[in-house]
């Protein structure tokens, strides 16, 4: 039995100081020459697909077409390290050391289960040092979805195809909007939420997480929780 941990990055991993929505925001500057107005913009727990689909509507008044929807992401990409860089992001509490811990055994996986893309995620993770924690290869990102629940399906594929039944492992989705947990039920997943992103404890409680807390705890108490799922 293993401990597959699926992890959501914006606002659980890392706070970027809005350095994806600046990238959104500059990439469709260079494009089309207009500029957005954020506030029309719903960005938490959504994909970057989705957000670039939100953009195209609010600049064109118009449904978005798919080729315009990766255009925009392809231009995000190239950009979102400079953004980066210029924006005071930081790696949330007690990350790093969870992080550290769980690398370190054998009955752990750790994964991703983001609506960044993975071109997205990689740069994001590599601008914090911690891309090196996670194994990339069978990760689930957003490619051409736009909902979290069919990014979560295909991450359910991934621990089938490369462990076998998904039911004989304790697979946990780890996030900190209604998002993650929706997605995470959806495939039957232990949930945690965090309040460290955009949504109070309160908020997330109310979508009735597996475990709820507002910050991340101690890797000790961390791997005491995951272990309990196999008592």
């Amino acid at each position: 039995m293993l401990n597959i941990l699926f992890w959501d990055i914006d606002g659980t991993l890392i706070r970027t100081s809005k350095a994806g929505l600046f990238a959104f925001c500059q990439a469709t500057e260079e494009l089309w020459d207009t500029s957005v107005d954020l506030a029309n913009i719903t960005a938490a727990g959504m994909t970057d697909n989705f957000i670039a689909r939100q953009i195209i509507q609010s600049v064109f008044q118009r449904e978005a077409k798919q080729e315009e929807i990766n255009l925009l992401c392809r231009r995000y990409e190239s950009i979102l390290p400079a953004q980066l860089n210029a924006k005071q992001g930081w790696v949330l509490p007690e990350v790093q050391n969870i992080l550290s811990r769980l690398y370190e055994r054998d009955d752990c996986k750790l994964l991703l289960l983001t609506g960044n893309s993975s071109q997205g995620a990689q740069v994001k993770l590599r601008h914090f040092e911690l891309a090196g924690f996670f194994d990339f290869s069978c990760s689930a990102f957003a490619g051409q979805c736009e909902l979290r629940v069919d990014i979560a399906r295909s991450a359910l594929e991934i621990v089938r195809s490369h462990w076998g039944d998904p039911k004989q492992h304790a697979i946990c989705v780890i996030g900190d909007t209604p998002h993650d947990i929706q997605c995470g039920k959806a495939i039957g997943a232990y949930t945690i939420s965090v309040a460290t992103g955009t949504y109070s404890a309160e908020q997330l409680q109310s979508c009735s997480p597996w475990w709820n807390v507002e910050t991340l705890p101690v890797p000790e108490s961390f791997i005491e929780k995951i272990a309990a799922i196999r008592r």
